[in-house]
């Protein structure tokens, strides 16, 4: 899956307050690391940050790897400004994982010419296009670019489901190939592998307590044959040793 040499970009302006961050790792198509400063304690950390209205491929899945690089490609190594949501199963702005969940936003010189697909996208780029610099909404150019789902039961804007339409329409970025999964259904299957493998039955050996181990033939005892280390070498004891002292040779 190649790229395009110039992505189609998405402007629009923020309509809440944001926060300025640093990206300084792109994990995947739709999260990174960033630095924060309490300034209560005066002391920086890192945090993730997880985008709100987009999914993209898993790192393990088709066009993961892929993803992350177009993302990488777009905001590694910039500041971006976070509109943070809320997220009403934590009741706070973060995931169960922690990571900060907004939309993120770059502004940045203005590219060279190339009109977004859809009538919604393309008035917005009318809109911005005579300024040096213009803010662009990093969710929709994953979305529309071809390397993200739309979460629509998070209640996106319109605009992401015409962005994701027309990406598959034009088959870009994940859409050029075929049997693409969403990746919650992904995650989902190598959940069930997991599980499947932990649910496998051991095999039996000579030190496990399966019925496949030789019971002791001495007569009264309930040992079974173990193996055992000497001096002359391995043997077969009895579990019930020093109880038992029954030994026979491999």
């Amino acid at each position: 899956m190649d790229h395009e040499t110039t992505p189609i970009i998405v402007p629009e302006e923020p309509e809440a307050d944001t926060l300025r961050v640093p990206v300084l790792k792109v994990f995947d198509g739709d999260g990174f690391l960033t630095k924060l400063r309490n300034h209560q304690r005066n002391v920086e950390f890192e945090v993730g940050v997880r985008f709100g209205f987009v999914d993209a491929p898993e790192i393990g899945q088709q066009g993961g790897l892929e993803a992350r690089d177009f993302l990488n490609s777009l905001i590694g190594g910039c500041n971006v400004d976070l509109s943070i949501l809320y997220k009403s199963d934590t009741g706070q702005i973060v995931d169960r994982h922690n990571r900060i969940v907004c939309v993120p936003y770059l502004t940045a010189a203005k590219p060279l010419e190339k009109e977004a697909p859809t009538s919604g996208l393309r008035s917005l780029i009318a809109a911005f296009w005579e300024r040096s610099y213009i803010t662009r909404n990093i969710e929709l150019e994953m979305v529309v670019n071809g390397w993200a789902w739309v979460l629509e039961r998070y209640g996106p804007d319109e605009r992401y489901m015409d962005a994701f339409s027309d990406a598959q329409r034009h088959r870009r970025g994940i859409w050029a190939l075929d049997d693409n999964i969403p990746p919650w259904q992904f995650k989902h299957q190598q959940y069930q592998k997991r599980r499947s493998v932990k649910q496998q039955p051991p095999q039996p050996t000579l030190f496990s307590s399966s019925p496949m181990r030789p019971s002791c033939p001495r007569e009264g005892c309930s040992g079974h044959m173990v193996e055992r280390s000497g001096r002359y070498g391995t043997f077969l004891g009895c579990s019930n040793f020093p109880k038992c002292k029954h030994s026979s040779s491999q």
